[in-house]
């Protein structure tokens, strides 16, 4: 049966039965119970009281996995923190998901090769094992002289091949803040943001990073400071709308201008010379 057909058998049911105490005029209580709770309520601290709402037959959706940050050193006084919900590389159409060996409890990343000074950070990433290869993807952040870093370059290399190199000059934020963004990638669909260096040959790696936070100087213990996102002031459905009404604004200006420029005849003869005659018929 429907869940419509079978709720409307049961409000039967139990009418049925509440009519016939009620005949009998025989007190009673009724308890109406569910086999389940409507709605499991997930870590609602944070919620004030009736906040919540009511939402019946809805499943639970597990919250993302929330894995800490790679940090550089690995004791002490953290100076580089790397975050991203997902890490990605691809070299051909072969995809490797790198967020397991780089975060979490289980990660199995190598950044002994990091460094760090007050005006550079150098974030190296060593992977044992990606399609059958060492690989080292090495992250450097120099500081300019107004005091924000830049994602210079992002480097990809092999024991085999030759690196691939990639700027992100968009990747910028000043030095006391870190920088996050939703994709920081090298492919067209995901905004581009790494582009190739130089004008060699296409590049052999592809990144994606998915929900990206980066910060590698002013790193205080495990938290990231305040973040600079990558998402522009203006986005380009600010920019049309706007031009869309300066474009009507001046034709409005232009036809008002018009419409008071706009002056009626006060006379409809010429008075100098003669007179219009309108006989009259008898």
């Amino acid at each position: 049966m429907a869940p419509k057909e079978v709720l409307i058998s049961n409000d039967e049911l139990i009418g049925q039965v509440l009519s016939a105490l009620k005949e009998e005029d025989v007190p009673y209580t009724a308890l109406l119970t569910a086999g389940a709770p409507s709605r499991v309520l997930r870590d609602v601290s944070g919620v004030a009281p009736g906040r919540v709402g009511r939402q019946l037959l809805q499943k639970p959706t597990p919250a993302p996995a929330q894995h800490p940050p790679v940090r550089y050193p690995l004791t002490g006084e953290p100076q580089i923190l790397f975050w991203a919900q997902n890490f990605s590389v691809v070299q051909g159409s072969k995809w490797v998901d790198l967020t397991p060996q780089t975060f979490g409890a289980e990660a199995s990343v190598d950044v002994s090769g990091s460094s760090w000074s007050s005006n550079e950070s150098r974030l190296v990433l060593k992977y044992a094992n990606v399609l059958g290869s060492p690989l080292t993807a090495t992250w450097r952040f120099p500081v300019s002289g107004r005091y924000w870093f830049q994602l210079s370059r992002l480097e990809l290399a092999t024991p085999s091949a030759s690196p691939t190199v990639f700027n992100a000059s968009q990747v910028t934020a000043p030095s006391n803040y870190s920088w996050r963004c939703a994709y920081l990638s090298s492919l067209p669909g995901y905004g581009a943001g790494l582009l190739p260096h130089g004008a060699g040959p296409s590049p052999t790696w592809g990144v994606l990073l998915q929900d990206v936070q980066l910060q590698g100087f002013n790193v205080s213990g495990l938290q990231f400071s305040y973040a600079s996102d990558c998402a522009g002031f203006f986005a380009p459905g600010t920019w049309m709308g706007l031009l869309t009404a300066l474009l009507l604004g001046a034709i409005f200006a232009c036809g008002l201008h018009v419409l008071l420029a706009l002056k009626t005849m006060d006379r409809f003869d010429d008075p100098k010379g003669a007179t219009i005659a309108v006989p009259q018929g008898e």
